[in-house]
């Protein structure tokens, strides 16, 4: 292997597949990246059997060939080198790879490529196309709901449910709900309801652009996304997500509304205090204003308010501050419209596009620890 590639657009690329570099040693093959040139095409790939991302960029290519190198050692000389071409050949006899930049000179130990793991095969059943924006933003307000409890398996993901006019995501750690729909069309004949993990939203919500379209294959047991010259391959979660239907309130008692960036501003600097104890602030809200309070403890004492327009008898509700500071970094409109019914039930955050998408998000009532 033998090819010429400049500084930036290699390092751009190792920063997309590193993202599904195996965190523990393992399998050492695992901690590092694939990478094959053939015909001028560079093709880059890591897994951790769970997920696994595939990059192909071209490149001046004299000799094909193959290695694995180690991810982090690789990707570190590579970010230091100046912002010039980068001349790079293998010594297979070795499994060496040599890199030379100016007056730079490395030389790397590698794997043999043949150890890899090849990234699994989607049987499609079924494929379809979405906006990358629009996904990328259902993604954004789905994923903060995910569980990191590893013994409720189908919570630490989002449902993706796909039919012919309509896209629904919705996750919960059964404490928040978050639940997003959009009016989309797409080539999809059966309805398709899969569970993505927590860990493939992340990395798509940090890999996915703003233009052009994402297309997704899915099958019984792994999804496919492939979009702006990367593939995403993920393992789908096993397991029955829980009936989200059921807890979404039908009808509230109270509906108020504020300036979400008012609103945001006073419930972080509540939550400095309320942090310190067990994060919960009360938020109290009577016609034209909110009060938002911590819990007075030896740590201290917080109150804001925020004017806000309301229609209904007044609340009171006790709630997790970071899980409300979540949902206001999410929301993009300058208004949050909340809808609650009394102490003992949700509060509910809507919010409706004039292109008619839907996202509802759930924060269920705590005990103050006072």
């Amino acid at each position: 292997m033998k090819f010429s590639i400049n500084q930036k657009n290699l390092y751009n690329a190792l920063n997309i597949v590193r993202r599904a570099v195996a965190k523990n040693q393992t399998l050492p093959i695992l901690t590092g990246i694939f990478l094959n040139l053939k015909n001028n095409t560079l093709t880059l790939k890591s897994t951790d059997l769970e997920l696994g991302i595939e990059y192909k960029l071209q490149v001046e290519g004299q000799i094909d060939g193959s290695i694995v190198l180690p991810a982090t050692q690789f990707s570190n000389i590579i970010r230091e080198l100046p912002n010039e071409t980068i001349n790079i050949e293998l010594n297979k006899d070795k499994w060496q790879l040599q890199i030379k930049c100016i007056n730079s000179l490395f030389k790397i130990n590698g794997y043999d490529p043949d150890e890899f793991p090849n990234l699994p095969q989607v049987e499609e059943s079924a494929n379809f196309k979405l906006p990358s924006s629009k996904f990328k933003e259902m993604i954004k307000k789905v994923r903060i709901s995910t569980s990191k409890d590893e013994t409720q398996p189908a919570l630490t993901g989002a449902l993706f449910e796909v039919e012919s006019e309509k896209v629904k995501m919705v996750s919960t750690n059964t404490y928040r709900l978050s639940y997003i729909e959009a009016p989309l069309k797409t080539s999809v004949n059966e309805k398709i309801a899969v569970i993505l993990p927590g860990s493939t939203l992340q990395e798509l919500n940090n890999l996915l652009e703003d233009e052009g379209t994402v297309e997704i294959e899915v099958d019984n047991n792994y999804v496919r996304f492939n979009f702006a010259g990367i593939e995403v391959i993920s393992r789908l979660i096993e397991g029955k997500f829980p009936n989200y239907e059921l807890v979404i309130p039908d009808e509230s008692n109270s509906k108020f509304s504020a300036d979400l960036s008012q609103l945001h501003g006073s419930v972080k600097r509540a939550s400095l205090i309320a942090k310190l104890d067990a994060n919960i602030i009360t938020l109290s809200a009577d016609q034209e204003l909110m009060e938002i309070n911590s819990t007075e403890g030896s740590s201290g004492y917080a109150h804001e308010e925020v004017k806000i327009e309301m229609e209904g008898p007044e609340q009171k509700i006790n709630i997790d501050a970071g899980y409300f500071i979540d949902v206001l970094k999410v929301l993009d409109s300058e208004e949050i419209n909340i809808e609650m019914i009394g102490p003992l039930n949700p509060l509910v955050v809507k919010s409706k596009t004039e292109a008619g998408d839907k996202f509802i998000y759930l924060i269920m009532p705590v005990r103050s620890q006072s």
